[in-house]
């Protein structure tokens, strides 16, 4: 496994959640995976909900990757990948109940375990299908 980045700019991640939460109107969970640990900046409402919102997204994920997400929030994923020099991120935007997943060029086939990864963090129990 790869180390962590001992050098990963949390500011960055928290301006990137941030520039999110006034993009997007709903909550924000920012997955990004540095090494072998899992990065997870969140807006306010999306961390305060982040086990259930991580839970659907799970629970519907084949779902979310087949939506076809709009020029903005791609442009936002590769933005923030740049940002943060990093291109397994993963942004969850959850607007209404409805959830959007958008994932960084790096995360493409590992959406679920990123995910697990970070339900696992939190204290929820994994699923595996």
């Amino acid at each position: 496994m790869a180390e962590e980045s001992k050098d990963f700019d949390r500011s960055a991640l928290q301006a990137v959640v941030a520039a999110a939460a006034e993009e997007f109107d709903g909550d924000i969970l920012l997955l990004v995976r540095d090494g072998s640990k899992m990065r997870l900046g969140a807006s306010e409402s999306g961390g305060l909900d982040a086990r259930v919102i991580l839970s659907q997204c799970l629970s519907r994920l084949s779902e979310l990757e087949e939506q076809t997400l709009d020029t903005t929030t791609r442009a936002f994923v590769r933005v923030a990948s740049e940002d943060l020099k990093n291109n397994q991120v993963l942004l969850i935007v959850r607007e209404q109940g409805e959830v959007r997943l958008a994932s960084g060029a790096g995360a493409h086939g590992k959406v679920r375990d990123m995910l697990n990864d970070a339900l696992q963090a939190l204290g929820g129990e994994r699923r595996r299908r």
